[in-house]
């Protein structure tokens, strides 16, 4: 284009900037590439997508895992910030993985469905308050029943979900403790005479 308007000098610096970012580009898509910096992390596990401001220095998209040729785990971790934003609960849900420390996808999308659980149960409760604030006398002819039912409604609704964020809170449990359950048995001898170590009625 400045070529076009006779600015020869910007035309050959856009050429330069452009071979630059190309092979920018090739560097950070090469899987046999081990010259590159490494990846980082971003909040929660997730891939850090550059700003405009520093994508002139990294023009890359940062994955969230060490091997930068998986391009498919960078498609993944936008597509799990992109449902937890239309779900708005992108804050919740990335502190939620940070905060458990997902190690993998698997507990990444779990802490996203738990604090978005946690979301609709807080949501929901207090919708019921409000319904439930709204009842002032039991008189049938008024919409005062309307108000208690939609209040005990938003209730289940709320209570359905909280158990779904502490089934959630139990289901990380098993994937970290690979579904075992330790029961530990204790035997307690007493010899004759000795005294027990509770108070006796």
């Amino acid at each position: 284009m400045r070529e076009e308007w006779g600015d020869h000098t910007g035309a050959r610096f856009e050429l330069l900037e452009a071979a630059e970012m190309d092979a920018r580009a090739d560097a950070a898509l090469d899987p046999l590439n081990h010259t590159s910096v490494a990846p980082e992390q971003g909040r929660g596990g997730e891939m850090v997508v550059e700003s405009q401001a520093n994508r002139r220095d990294r023009p890359w998209i940062i994955d969230t895992v060490k091997d930068r040729s998986d391009m498919l785990a960078a498609d993944a971790s936008v597509a799990r910030l992109d449902l937890a934003a239309v779900a708005n609960t992108l804050t919740m849900s990335v502190d939620a993985a940070e905060t458990i420390q997902a190690a993998n996808s698997l507990e990444r999308m779990l802490a996203h469905q738990m604090a978005t659980a946690h979301h609709l149960a807080m949501t929901l409760a207090a919708r019921a308050g409000d319904f439930a604030g709204g009842i002032k006398s039991w008189d049938s002819t008024a919409r005062q029943q309307l108000q208690s039912i939609e209040a005990a409604r938003m209730a289940g609704a709320s209570a359905r979900m909280m158990d779904s964020f502490q089934r959630g809170l139990l289901t990380l449990e098993r994937l970290r403790n690979g579904g075992k359950q330790t029961v530990v048995v204790q035997h307690v001898a007493v010899a004759d005479g000795a005294k027990p170590s509770w108070p006796v009625p």
